[in-house]
């Protein structure tokens, strides 16, 4: 059982037990999962996601997935 969120990431930074809830695991996916299925609404389309190249299949999605930067601010991947 956990003790509670705050606590057991206290814990976790202390160096003590790891978290229970794993980011790497489950978090990060399913965050990504869900703003997907928003980009998949905003384009009206179904997507293909290929977690590789960070890409979709339409074309019309990569405005939503990498927006265009002021100069400055640009991705650098």
């Amino acid at each position: 059982r956990s003790p509670g969120h705050h606590a057991e990431w206290i814990r976790a930074c202390k160096g003590g037990a790891p978290a229970m809830s794993n980011f790497v695991d489950y978090a990060g996916p399913l965050t990504e999962l869900v703003l997907l299925g928003n980009v998949a609404m905003r384009v009206g389309e179904r997507i293909t996601w290929d977690t590789e190249k960070l890409q979709a299949n339409v074309a019309a999605a990569a405005q939503y997935i990498r927006p265009p930067y002021r100069k400055g601010w640009e991705w650098n991947a």
